[in-house]
């Protein structure tokens, strides 16, 4: 099992994926500036910051952080940090508060809760509906 762990400032990079049935695609446009937390099965605690265009920041309990990028491919969440990427199959939003359990491909599971969320996108407006015909009835000849 490989995950981001923060131990004594060394940076062991990898991350877990989670065993999420796929609901619908998500583009993780709730997460963009948001801190999400991430507790591991033996302990271990990261939060992770998801900045724009890809970037993010894991930070870890001691105070180690290391650079990484993320992006949603196809039914995925993936992060990349230290050369390792995982992909975390990605059903729902996430929702501020709400803790989620994800399991590695190993079967470790791990704790994530968004510290708070972006608002889903407004639906599209809805298109009046076009003004009625008038009907046009042949005139009587007299």
């Amino acid at each position: 099992m490989r995950k981001i762990i923060f131990n004594g400032g060394l940076i062991v990079a990898g991350l877990m994926s989670a065993n999420v049935a796929h609901a619908q695609s998500q583009t993780g446009a709730e997460l963009i500036g948001q801190t999400v937390d991430v507790a591991f099965a033996d302990g271990t605690r990261n939060s992770i910051v998801f900045g724009s265009g890809g970037q993010a920041r894991i930070n870890g309990t001691n105070g180690a952080s290391s650079a990484a990028t993320w992006g949603v491919e196809g039914p995925s969440l993936c992060l990349t940090a230290g050369g390792a990427k995982e992909c975390f199959a990605y059903a729902n939003r996430f929702a501020a508060g709400q803790t989620a359990t994800l399991a590695s491909s190993c079967g470790a599971p791990s704790q994530w809760t968004a510290r708070s969320v972006n608002a889903p996108p407004a639906p599209p407006p809805v298109a009046p509906p076009p003004p009625p015909v008038a009907e046009v009835r042949a005139g009587e000849r007299g």
